[in-house]
């Protein structure tokens, strides 16, 4: 049921985000639509009131009546009147105040016209707007003429006047898609570290059933007076190794807990590293001689001298060299290299394994990550140590870097500072 929870989740939201989209699509279409119905009826409104000033009776200029002007024109005598006020009149300035009157900003131009759409008044700036004003200009009666009015900005007038909504949406929408994504992340990340947690406390059980079997069947045989002292011994000797490695299966954990929750404090010293590696490869030299490991140091750095956590870096320096050995395969040879850099010092660590494919590379310092072998445990280990030691190493302001060939092994390249500023830390 819970596999099936999140297709169904995902899908839900998904559906859910597609309708808001289509909600707020549908939205700007209507105001939008709102807008240019309110708009309209203003324009009516404005035209009406001009065409109301231009054909005032007691504006009649008794000029207009004069026959001997009107024999010679084309127009009839009312529409040449309308057109003479028209020209006496600014009509540019008119306009505008009755469109302001209206809330209306946007630039008109505009034309007389007679009933057969010929122009009998056009200024030269209307007339490439000449088509447009017959097809789409605004009309109203003026007698026996047609004021006609276009707008050619209109669309960006009507946008600017909807930007803020617009912004609004676009900022609604683009808000709602980043919290499905993040939603959608989290769900995808919680189920990772779901599957983390299940192989880690498998991996946890599978590594403390043995030591814990091993005590307890020691423990039994102890009891046994029939035990010489030398099988004691031999029996007290196996107790104590696994307690060992139930401490050290802890302590790794602990570590790592410390390491993540940044609770880990650093108290630095004056070291030298090239001391620290040979006493870590001592005291790991039984391992290497039960495993039959081959260790190669090559010490070259001029100057190992840094300030650091001693135990801190045993404990990492102990990490990696354990990991090299597991991952080696059925030869096992480590070569442990350090070089000068200008800031500080380069500790390699190379075995000659198995190696980690590239798609894993960018994983293996992720807390729990465990490279995929087929058999989770074929090889010991929680997928805790090396997100330690990258913590560890950046804690110490170096870095950590990782070459790997599958088939032909594995480089882990530290990089350390000089010195390490607790205060900064």
């Amino acid at each position: 049921m819970k596999g099936r929870l999140i297709p169904v989740l995902v899908g839900s939201m998904t559906a859910a985000m597609l309708v808001i989209v289509a909600v707020q699509v549908s939205w700007l279409e209507s105001s939008a639509k709102l807008r240019k119905e309110v708009f309209d009826q203003s324009i009516e409104q404005s035209l009406q009131l001009v065409a109301n000033w231009l054909t005032a009776t007691h504006l009649d200029d008794p000029q207009a009546e004069d026959p001997q002007l009107l024999r010679t024109d084309e127009l009839a005598p009312e529409e040449r009147l309308i057109v003479r006020r028209m020209e006496a009149l600014p009509m540019d300035s008119l306009l505008r105040l009755a469109f302001q009157e209206q809330g209306i900003e946007a630039d008109p131009v505009f034309g007389a016209y007679n009933r057969y759409g010929q122009p009998v008044y056009l200024l030269d700036d209307a007339e490439p707007f000449n088509d447009a004003l017959l097809a789409r200009g605004y009309s109203v009666a003026l007698g026996t003429l047609q004021l006609r009015v276009h707008f050619p900005k209109l669309g960006r007038s009507l946008i600017g006047q909807m930007l803020g909504a617009f912004a609004l949406s676009v900022m609604m929408m683009l808000l709602i898609a980043g919290v499905f994504g993040y939603t959608l992340f989290a769900i995808q990340r919680t189920k990772r570290t779901d599957r983390l947690q299940r192989d880690l406390v498998n991996n946890l059980t599978h590594e403390l059933k043995t030591p814990i079997s091993s005590i307890g069947l020691a423990s039994e045989a102890l009891s046994d007076p029939a035990f010489d002292e030398e099988s004691r011994k031999h029996y007290l000797g196996l107790i104590r190794e696994e307690n060992k490695r139930l401490g050290v299966l802890v302590e790794n954990v602990l570590r790592a807990s410390l390491s993540e929750n940044g609770a880990m404090r650093l108290y630095v010293q004056s070291l030298n590293l090239h001391d620290l590696v040979k006493g870590v490869v001592k005291n790991m030299a039984v391992k290497f001689h039960k495993q039959g490991v081959k260790v190669d140091l090559d010490l070259q750095a001029s100057n190992p001298n840094l300030v650091a956590d001693r135990i801190h870096l045993t404990n990492i320096l102990f990490n990696v060299i354990d990991n090299a050995v597991k991952y080696s395969g059925e030869d096992p040879h480590i070569v442990i290299r350090t070089a000068q850099i200008p800031d500080g010092v380069s500790l390699d660590i190379q075995d000659h394994g198995v190696g980690i494919a590239k798609e894993h590379l960018g994983k293996v310092f992720e807390r729990l990550y465990r490279v995929p072998t087929g058999n989770v445990h074929d090889v010991k280990g929680f997928g805790l140590g090396l997100s330690y030691v990258k913590n560890v190493v950046e804690r110490h302001g170096g870095s950590v870097q990782i070459e790997s060939r599958v088939g032909e092994g594995t480089t882990l390249k530290l990089l350390l500072p000089f010195e390490c500023q607790p205060d900064k830390i």
